[in-house]
């Protein structure tokens, strides 16, 4: 039974799992927000594998120093938390479908059965996670954002910080814990449709939303990219044009770690608005300590959202 008034409780404490190590951080939710601690630990020698996918396979011993030094710094407080993951691990996409079971199984078995339609080459397991998105009008097929990822990998995930004392809550790609994490903020700050641009080393990823909810979708990982994002922006922006009928734009939020090739504002038809320490109270360390790990503000945005 659920307690009236009460909001579910949310751990302040988030690791990010990047290619080469693992960053954990304390976020702060209270203002002046931030983040009370944060650690970066390369993965030792032999302690992290491949599975079917190429994707990783985690041990205990690859995130326990992280997970030994969270403990310190939060004074033993620590035993639930978010897991963060490249979007590069999963296939992000939105999917048409002409209907959609009202049972959660049923509904997960159709998307399961249409991803591996849409995606014959990929032979592993995988664990798939939706949403419904905006359609394209009222007699539109209804549309999900799907998001996939080898059962394998997401399990070691699991059974590794289980192993080292802490139950996963929230695991999900890094994208969408930005997206679902700011979506309520955004959302207040843009007078219609706002897009948000996602882009690292691993992959680029550019969604559209709409009160709340997603309208477009595209993902490109690295080893797929030409290296031209404006010319992904002009072709997303056209097909949310013409195939989805979007209205416009009234702002492009940047999360960018790219620093060496800057993005055009003349790609984009809206003002684009770096996110950033003025967006959320931050204090004064904010945009630094984002600037040296790209990989906290999608930790950040995992803690506020769900608050």
């Amino acid at each position: 039974m659920k307690i009236p008034f009460l909001r579910p409780v949310v751990p302040p404490h988030v690791f990010c799992l990047l290619a080469g190590g693992v960053t954990y951080a304390g976020v702060r939710r209270d203002p002046p927000r931030g983040f009370s601690q944060w650690r970066n630990f390369a993965y030792p020698p032999n302690t992290v594998g491949a599975g079917s996918s190429g994707t990783p396979i985690f041990t205990r011993e690859a995130i326990a120093q992280a997970v030994e030094a969270g403990r310190r710094l939060a004074e033993g407080r620590l035993t639930r938390a978010s897991v963060l993951f490249p979007d590069s691990w999963a296939r992000i996409l939105p999917l048409e479908m002409e209907a959609l079971p009202d049972s959660d199984d049923a509904a997960r078995d159709m998307v399961q059965w249409k991803l591996k339609k849409l995606l014959p080459g990929v032979t592993a397991e995988l664990s798939v996670a939706f949403r419904e998105m905006t359609g394209a009008g009222p007699d539109s097929a209804r549309r999900v954002l799907v998001a996939a990822t080898p059962a394998d990998t997401l399990r070691s995930i699991e059974d590794s910080f289980e192993a080292a004392g802490v139950r996963v809550g929230v695991l999900e790609p890094a994208s969408l814990a930005l997206y679902e994490g700011l979506a309520p903020l955004l959302g207040a700050r843009s007078k219609g449709d706002y897009g948000l641009l996602h882009r690292s080393a691993e992959s680029f990823v550019f969604l559209i939303a709409r009160d709340g909810t997603p309208v477009f979708f595209r993902q490109r990982p690295a080893d797929e990219d030409d290296g031209d994002h404006e010319q992904e922006v002009r072709l997303s922006l056209s097909y949310y044009t013409e195939k989805l009928r979007g209205p416009g734009l009234s702002a492009v939020y940047v999360h960018d770690s790219l620093h060496g090739n800057p993005l055009s504002a003349d790609a984009f038809p809206a003002r684009l608005e770096p996110l950033g320490g003025r967006f959320f109270e931050a204090d004064g360390t904010f945009d630094e300590r984002i600037a040296q790990r790209p990989e906290l503000l999608p930790a950040f945005a995992a803690v506020l959202g769900r608050n």
